[in-house]
């Protein structure tokens, strides 16, 4: 047992549980969060392993109160051009060199957090940039589980309703995070070490979300947000410097 609770496992459950409390309270930003300081204290595969099986549960648990909000046409699109990204981005997972990722994904988490902080209105885009914009939202959920930002730009342009938002995106992540578990299931990922530490950090989402939603009552939103993206900014940057 004392070989599971070390500093590092301990420190990591800590993040996830924070992560979470995050996600819980604004619905968003869990995934970029929790991903930079899981890659520091577990290695990039440890990471990917474990916050896309929290993903995958989160949006069953979601989806569930939300199935009767889904606009179907507009998940077959979304699923289906994350599905081509989510491919392109396994695939590049193991052709470039993992130092050369972290830098890009450190200068995506810093641009959504530069974005959501200085530039509150909407991003006019066409159909067609739209499009492109979800397949990178693939590509960015097959090398980091992050594409959440991305696909949040087209889902806000596509559909209206909060409800139908929620239980539509869900039903699309429970699609590719379950893709990408069986991907890594099958890379044989799922390596004792690797299920342990996604256990450890498992009650940290729960208690995290269910804590995140009672102070969504009672904090401003706004004001937390900054902090968020102010952690997202450090995050990137810890990365880079890495």
């Amino acid at each position: 047992m004392s070989g599971i609770f070390t500093s590092t496992n301990i420190l990591f459950a800590i993040g996830i549980f924070i992560a979470n409390i995050i996600q819980g309270l604004t619905g968003f930003a869990g995934s970029l969060l929790a991903m930079p300081p899981s890659i520091h204290l577990q290695g990039l595969e440890t990471a990917k392993v474990a916050v896309n099986t929290y993903g995958l549960i989160s949006s069953l648990i979601i989806f569930i109160s939300n199935y009767k909000n889904i606009d179907w046409k507009q998940a077959g699109k979304m699923l289906v051009l994350m599905l081509i990204g989510l491919i392109t981005g396994i695939f590049l997972s193991t052709r470039v060199p993992s130092t050369i990722l972290l830098k890009v994904y450190a200068v995506f988490i810093i641009a959504v957090a530069l974005k959501e902080m200085f530039y509150k209105g909407d991003l006019d885009f066409s159909d067609a940039a739209l499009i492109v914009i979800v397949l990178f939202a693939g590509v960015f959920q097959g090398l980091f589980v992050s594409g959440g930002p991305l696909l949040i730009i087209y889902a806000a342009k596509k559909l209206k309703d909060k409800n139908q938002i929620r239980g539509t995106l869900c039903f699309v992540w429970i699609w590719l995070n379950g893709w990408l578990m069986a991907d890594q299931i099958m890379k044989g990922q799922f390596t004792p070490h690797n299920i342990t530490v996604t256990l450890l950090g498992l009650p940290g989402v729960f208690a995290g979300v269910a804590i995140g939603g009672y102070l969504a009552k009672i904090i401003s939103r706004e004001k937390f947000l900054k902090i968020v993206y102010i952690l997202l900014i450090l995050s990137g940057i810890s990365l880079l410097i890495k």
